[in-house]
């Protein structure tokens, strides 16, 4: 029923600059543009001709093979209760930053999808277009088939997780609206090689030991990750490990026993990390975001960690040519990773014992931090008309329901985005078996990253600011890849930011 286009679309922009993903360009939708009206579900029931909506993610295979089931059963759903809803989705390749670049240059040309993901940075941009569709009108609809389950805003009743929901209030024409629907929700976790790493630890005192069975590595720091990295430096040329009943050596080739996969998300963590002034973005209450990223705070934890990358301590995957922590630990090059909780099946391996725990904390800084991750639902204007907008709502409330993102969640990684799915009996059951063939790596994911739910932050979004990310990921390079100095980096960003006409201040 439902065209499913996978793989990476390239897109390639025309000479005029303007670009298209799918058959949704102009014209595509009738009355596509125009101005909102709620309908009612009787106005889309019914209908001989179907009604198309042209859905975009960046998901890859993996987590695209658990989406397409829910949008398969959707439709089915609908179709029992007398709607012709038909499901486009389109896996766009290039990640979500390649799936924003994509909206913001079919904007012109209305190539755009009536339903996509993003962040709410990307919502900042298609709001400064004109082309994102405020939600509060479905949210708060007098048809309790039409409203959202388990909010209620009068009352104050929200069943989704109060930081992932908080994250898309955004200012819509000096209105605060809600701009966005939680779906696909991470966060950062430290994973490793147990087997290895578990006896180093114990021999430290940082874990307990029961017989055979080593305890959990709890409210590890930074500190403790450079001893481990340098006991294995230090010893790699006769340190082994066994797992079931097999005897494995460290690599030859380690060189840096510690990979930290996503440069902009150390970046902004450490900083706050550190605390002072070591902030990234500010929003003023007019919602104009300043970059405050060259300040002594942030000077002081990026040579720090200079520092450490030169003893060979942690680095970057970037450093060696790799996008993912994991391709080392699968190579018994590396035995610590620190990376999205959705990937934590890639750092799997039967050589040894995989254990997760929450992301390290500075040691003596009372200010603790880990990044919010994940992409929301969000509904576009410019390619779709009422009668989509409708049908992508519904598809929204299907996707978001408690039993939908419980599910999502075990199959995937990513964390649900309802209280009522992460209380429930089955999902507690879930995680507490963690030795799951099938599903225990991702318990041990999701367990790692609510132990750390208290830490949790989001930074403002605002027009512009999923740019001055792209560019922070250049910053860290620059540093720690290309050995420029924290001064020399950070003149080069602000400089790049400036000629976009994005507001920096030294604090």
């Amino acid at each position: 029923m439902k065209k499913k286009i996978l793989g990476t679309a390239i897109l390639l922009a025309s000479m005029l600059g303007v670009a298209s993903l799918t058959s949704c360009g102009r014209g595509g939708v009738e009355n596509a543009g125009e101005a909102f009206k709620l309908l009612s579900l009787d106005d889309i029931k019914g209908t001989e001709e179907p009604i198309v909506v042209e859905f975009w993610h960046s998901f890859g295979h993996n987590i695209t093979q658990e989406l397409d089931p829910l949008i398969d059963s959707f439709e089915e759903e609908m179709q029992k209760q007398g709607f012709n809803i038909q499901v486009k989705a389109t896996a766009t390749g290039g990640g979500y930053d390649g799936l924003r670049e994509r909206v913001n240059l079919g904007t012109r040309s209305k190539s755009i999808p009536t339903l996509l993901l993003g962040y709410p940075d990307h919502f900042a941009d298609y709001i400064a277009n004109d082309i994102l569709l405020p939600l509060d009108d479905f949210v708060n609809a007098s048809d309790e088939n039409i409203a959202l389950e388990g909010v209620n805003l009068e009352t104050g009743e929200n069943d989704f997780i109060p930081s992932y929901w908080a994250e898309n209030q955004l200012t819509v024409k000096g209105e605060t609206k809600i701009c966005g629907i939680p779906f696909n929700k991470s966060t950062e976790i430290m994973v490793y090689n147990a087997s290895l790493v578990d006896p180093i630890l114990y021999e430290k005192g940082y874990i307990t030991k029961e017989g055979n069975t080593y305890g959990a590595w709890e409210n590890p720091t930074w500190d403790q990750v450079w001893e481990v990295s340098k006991y294995i430096l230090d010893n790699k040329n006769n340190l082994t490990w066994t797992y079931n009943g097999a005897t494995y050596n460290v690599s030859s080739e380690t060189e840096y026993p510690v990979y930290v996969d996503s440069e902009a998300n150390f970046f902004i963590t450490v900083g706050r990390q550190w605390g002072g002034d070591g902030l990234y973005t500010v929003v003023d209450s007019n919602g104009e975001g300043t970059v405050v990223s060259n300040n002594a705070t942030n000077k002081t934890a990026m040579e720090y960690f200079y520092q450490k990358a030169q003893s060979k301590l942690f680095q970057f995957p970037q450093k060696k040519s790799q996008s993912y922590g994991s391709n080392f630990l699968n190579n018994e090059q590396a035995f610590i990773s620190i990376g999205s909780t959705a990937g934590i099946n890639n750092n799997a391996s039967k050589k040894y014992e995989l254990k997760a725990a929450g992301i390290p904390q500075k040691a003596d800084s009372s200010t603790k931090a880990v990044i919010q991750q994940g992409t929301n639902l969000a509904i576009l204007t410019a390619n779709s008309n009422n009668k989509t907008r409708l049908a992508a709502w519904l598809l929204i409330k299907y996707l978001t329901n408690t039993e939908n993102t419980a599910t999502f969640s075990r199959n995937t990684g990513y964390l649900p985005v309802r209280t009522s799915a992460l209380e429930s009996d089955s999902y507690q059951q879930f995680l507490a078996n963690e030795n799951d063939p099938f599903e225990g790596y991702v318990a041990k994911a999701i367990n790692a990253a609510f132990s750390q739910k208290d830490f949790f932050y989001t930074d403002p979004a605002f027009t512009g600011s999923s740019i001055v990310r792209d560019y922070t990921n250049t910053l860290v390079q620059d540093i720690f890849i290309y050995d420029k100095s924290f001064d020399s980096a950070i003149k080069s960003f602000y400089a790049n930011l400036e000629q976009l006409d994005i507001k920096t201040a030294t604090k």
